[in-house]
């Protein structure tokens, strides 16, 4: 008789793990949207940086600025040009003369065969 309680428990436990194990998988499945997706690859800067360029966005012009000093070393062109557009941008409104330096060396280090020449000729008007 105990070794068919003993067998009966076992039994019982092993559903109990499967059931937990399917049931985390289908709420794995059905909650895709809230697992945290990998950091794109971004060419010519390390994947590292990106949350803390992110983060530095989001805290303000100041911030970007301090981000842009600390890091500047680790991103190539022409990354490191497009964030300085971003970084342009966000602080044209308060800083124009700030804006309108940081994109003079932009411009100058990006040529027409550049992939930001685009994005370049639309904010010439603006910050030149």
């Amino acid at each position: 008789m105990s070794k068919v309680i003993g067998v009966a428990i076992l039994l019982i436990l092993g559903f109990a793990a499967y059931y937990q194990e399917v049931n985390r998988q289908i709420e794995q499945r059905n909650n895709r949207w809230e697992q945290p997706s990998p950091p794109a690859e971004s060419p010519g800067m390390p994947p590292a940086l990106e949350p803390l360029l992110a983060a530095a966005k989001t805290k303000g012009a100041s911030e970007f600025k301090k981000w842009l000093r600390q890091y500047r070393r680790y991103v190539q062109e022409p990354r490191l040009s497009e964030i300085e557009l971003d970084y342009v941008i966000m602080v044209g409104w308060s800083d124009p003369a700030e804006a309108r330096r940081v994109f003079t060396n932009v411009r100058k280090r990006n040529g027409k065969s550049s992939p930001l020449a685009a994005r370049i000729q639309r904010l010439t008007k603006t910050y030149q």
